[in-house]
Order: structure tokens, then sequence, then C-alpha cells
């Protein structure tokens, strides 16, 4: 063989050695390329943002207590009125039995919510007075021998004569749970969540009847019956339709 032959075949194995070496490398650089395109490049993780203040307007409680600002409205003819372990008891009256506010409230602007039950007799449990605005009204429950609720008074006519009135049966011993919205346009009330009353306000003038004026500018009463209030509460109201106050209750 030649030296030119010999060179020849000497540049051809070589060039088939380094085919043979370099081969896996190309297969792990194509393997690398797949595995690229199938695993994407994962982004980090954003820090979540903290949650937004709740805007909730805030309860502000009204403490049943012995020696507090709940005392016994004196209608004349009352009942036994006791306050104990957070809970108001309003004895049988001839015919009201009551108790009274004596601190800061609003007059307007607000909600207030409260836990009422008749644990005797047919007649209203609670009779809620509450100052609007200049003005003032009652919320009854359970009035005109037991099932009667609405407002009293609109232009003068009391809650078993005006378009807020409606008939719901009450439950003896049942706690009932009442929520009264009082803003520049409207009253509205739930029971147990429900809505019942949603009143649009007018150039009628709000009042109470007289024999309620003891209970002024908030208080609660009973007609004939012994009943128990408990977990009273309220809470400002900015926007006049009360859309601020978000409904979780």
């Amino acid at each position: 063989m030649s030296f030119i032959t010999e060179q020849f075949v000497r540049a051809i194995k070589t060039f088939a050695l380094l085919a043979v070496l370099a081969a896996p490398a190309v297969t792990c650089a194509d393997d690398a390329a797949k595995n690229k395109d199938k695993n994407p490049t994962v982004k980090p993780t954003e820090t979540p943002k903290p949650a937004e203040a709740n805007s909730e307007p805030k309860w502000t409680a009204l403490d049943i207590r012995a020696e507090g600002s709940w005392v016994q409205s004196l209608f004349g003819g009352d009942g036994e009125m006791e306050i104990a372990d957070g809970v108001i008891s309003l004895g049988f009256g001839d015919p009201l039995t009551g108790v009274r506010w004596e601190g800061d409230f609003p007059r307007q602007q607000y909600e207030i919510s409260l836990e009422a039950r008749r644990t005797a007799g047919f007649d209203f449990f609670c009779g809620m007075t509450v100052p609007v605005g200049k003005e003032r009204c009652s919320l009854i429950l359970g009035g005109w021998g037991g099932s009667l609720v609405g407002l009293s008074s609109i232009g003068g006519e009391d809650a078993a004569h005006n378009e807020t009135m409606l008939i719901r049966e009450f439950e003896q011993n049942r706690w009932y749970q009442v929520r009264m919205r009082v803003t520049q346009k409207r009253l509205q009330v739930w029971l147990d969540r429900e809505q019942i009353i949603d009143f649009e306000r007018d150039d009628r003038p709000l009042d109470i009847r007289a024999e309620m004026e003891q209970s002024t500018p908030l208080g609660i009463a009973a007609f004939q019956c012994e009943s128990q209030i408990r977990n009273v509460r309220y809470r400002k109201i900015e926007d006049p339709d009360g859309k601020d106050a978000i409904e979780k209750k």
C-alpha cells in the first residue's frame, strides 16, 4: 500500500471514530432542546397582596347590666323588670312594661339589632321606639292579639292601619332576631334575616302613640305579656340609602 493510500485510510478511520464519539453529545443536546420545549421556564410565584380592610360598619353593644344605662320606663301599671346575665326580662304590665336607654345613641343613619322573645301572654313582646331624625316611631312585633307587625305611626296611622302592617305568627319562648335600619330615605326591618318592612319616607310625619312616650328616645316595651330582650347593639351608616351596611347577619 502506498504512503498516500495509508494516509487516506487513517484519515477515514479517524473521521469515523470522531463521528461515533460525537453522536451521544448531539443526542444529549437534542434531548435537552426537546425537554426545554416540554418544560418551559416556571415564573416565580407573585407574593399575594394583603386583603383589603373590611369596610363593614362596626357594631357597638348597648350593654345590658345592672346599674347600667337601661332603666325602667315607668308607664304606670308596670310589671316587674329585671336585668340579669345580659337579659332584660319584662313582666306582665297593665298594660305596659318597658325599659329606656339613657346612653348615647344616633338619631339617624343607623341600624339597631336585638333578640326578643315572648314567654307568656298574647300581645306585642317587642315595641321598640327609636329616633328618626327629629321625629320618632315604634316597631311593633306581635301586637293586636299576638301576630301584627308594623310601624307606628305614619301620618297619624298606627301599625294596624298603614302600609307597613303584616301578620306573622310568633312562637312562644322562641328567640327572634330583629334588625331595623333608619336612614334619611327609608325605614327597613328584618326578622330572622328576612326583610319584612321597606318603607320609603315621604312628607307624612312619623310619630308614636301617646302611651309610648316614656320609651323615647330609645326604648323597648311589652304590652300585657312577659318578654325578654338580649344582644342589643347598633352601628352607624353613612349612605342615605344604607347601602354601605353590608348584609351578613
